[in-house]
């Protein structure tokens, strides 16, 4: 699993990169940076969600047995 946070972490440094490339360009109006800037965070938002859920399941117990066990 640690790979897979690995590809997250660098595709968010990379987003990171573009916001940061389209913040500091001074020629792109400010609502051309904010058109541009959506969809790279909407990305950036699903990313940190994945993230965090997996991390769930990372640190979650596992036991075996039915789910149906449980309720008894």
């Amino acid at each position: 699993m640690e790979k897979i946070f690995k590809c997250i972490d660098g595709y968010l440094a990379d987003l990171e990169k573009d916001i940061m490339a389209i913040v500091s360009d001074q020629k792109i109006p400010l609502t051309e940076k904010n058109k541009l800037m959506e969809p790279i965070a909407d990305q950036k938002k699903v990313l940190v969600y994945t993230k965090s859920a997996l991390e769930n399941i990372k640190n979650k117990e596992y036991t075996a047995g039915c789910g149906m066990s449980k309720n008894r």
